[in-house]
């Protein structure tokens, strides 16, 4: 599974971007379709305004089927999105038509067309990829309909992606009618439908609502988005702001976040709760986004460090989808770090590196990036935090030839250990 912090909160079934997002580097050869592919959308959606009820929706009341010659064949989608997933490339132009077309559905259709999928002899993935997309989709449109047609997902564990989805869904009503989603949320807690079952007695799907539910009311009213965390146990409240609800939290309201996180977040557990709260600033406004937040909630030392961190692995992810993580990119991200945290630039540098895990980067690629830094500056630094990565044990040859740089023995020693899959070796005291 990919490492949730590098996603942003709703990538993985955005319908907006169906699968497409696995094929970036096509996309940008299509740009100018895009352009006209949008309009299309829009001429669309018009078009629905005024037209008879000729959606899948009305036939099915009429009790007869569509005559629409582009109608979606299911089962050969959920083939297509799997080849996708699995690195083939589809026909980018087709997918994109489809895109629009699926944007341009109503929620009656959209509704119908789950109807349909729950019919179809689909196994369990396929069922729920298509099922995913489309419930995204609704979620844009009619988020409580989706809300009472999927109730009893709200503590789904089959993978956690039911709940997340509903999560997904009850936040876009939040925002567009925050009170009447909070009362709903506060009926459902009273009436049962979020009790826990675990021994912890936690409920994670009550965690992810909460994270919406708190979103919603920060930059309308923090004190009661305070009485909310306030009520929760002290365990839970760091990974409530790890949620991925926050991300999208609306512009002005960063400095009650911050102030929200510092009340009722542990001190030690605080930078990474801010960290993971502010992770799409970058996609937002890049760098100096980023940079003006930390300046505003007047950041600590080890706030800066987790929140740069954050900002830059998110960052150097996104250029690696395009195939642009190089030599200027490097050094524009450790250019910003340095005036954030100007400790931390070298292990930055090296876990962002070292982490990176989509497919069209090269564990070699980065390697070959952070031998350039560290022959121009010899960093221990930078070559431990890029070795502790989770791609260079499956280059090991190289990785411990890397190792042999590191000037400490004691840093060479445990690095070297855990690239052979050996204990770390006992750490030697002196009286």
């Amino acid at each position: 599974m990919r490492p949730l912090h590098f996603l942003p909160p709703a990538v993985a079934l955005v319908a907006s971007g169906l699968w497409l997002g696995l094929q970036q580097q096509s996309i940008s050869s299509l740009e100018k379709e895009t352009v006209l592919l949008r309009q299309h959308v829009e001429a669309a959606k018009n078009a629905a305004a005024t037209a008879e009820d000729s959606s899948l929706a009305g036939a099915r009341a009429n009790g007869k089927k569509a005559e629409d010659p582009e109608a979606i064949d299911w089962k050969d989608l959920a083939d297509t999105m799997a080849k996708a997933e699995s690195g083939g490339m589809p026909d980018m132009r087709a997918m994109m038509k489809l895109q629009t077309k699926l944007m341009s559905l109503s929620g009656a259709e959209l509704t119908a067309a789950l109807d349909e999928i729950a019919a179809l002899d689909l196994n369990k993935d396929a069922r729920s990829s298509l099922e995913g997309m489309l419930i995204n989709l609704l979620a844009q449109k009619e988020p409580k309909l989706v809300l009472d047609r999927y109730l009893d997902r709200i503590n789904d564990s089959r993978g956690g992606m039911g709940s997340w989805q509903m999560a997904h869904a009850f936040q876009q009503w939040s925002g567009k009618d925050g009170a009447a989603a909070v009362a709903w949320l506060d009926a459902q807690i009273a009436a049962g439908k979020f009790d826990s079952k675990s021994l912890d007695g936690k409920s994670q799907s009550r965690l992810q609502f909460e994270g919406a539910a708190i979103a919603s009311l920060i930059s309308s009213d923090v004190d009661a988005a305070g009485k909310r965390i306030a009520a929760l146990p002290e365990d839970q409240r760091r990974e409530l702001f790890q949620q991925g609800m926050f991300m999208n939290v609306k512009a002005g309201s960063e400095k009650n976040l911050a102030a929200l996180v510092r009340e009722h977040v542990p001190e030690k557990e605080r930078p990474q709760a801010l960290a993971s709260s502010t992770g799409t600033m970058i996609h937002q406004g890049g760098y100096e986004k980023v940079g003006k937040f930390l300046d505003e909630i007047d950041a600590t030392p080890d706030e800066r460090k987790e929140v740069a961190k954050q900002a830059a692995t998110s960052k150097l992810q996104q250029l690696s989808h395009q195939g642009k993580v190089d030599r200027e990119a490097i050094d524009e991200m450790r250019e910003w770090v340095a005036q954030e945290s100007p400790d931390s630039v070298d292990s930055v540098t090296g876990e962002s590196l070292g982490n990176m895990w989509n497919r069209q980067t090269k564990w070699e690629d980065n390697a070959k990036l952070i031998g350039e830094l560290h022959a121009a500056n010899p960093s221990d630094e930078l070559l431990v935090s890029f070795l502790k990565g989770h791609q260079a044990r499956q280059n090991r040859d190289a990785a411990l030839e890397m190792a042999a740089k590191i000037t400490d023995e004691t840093k060479r020693a445990e690095v070297t250990a855990r690239l052979e899959g050996k204990p770390a070796p006992a750490k030697v005291t002196t009286e």
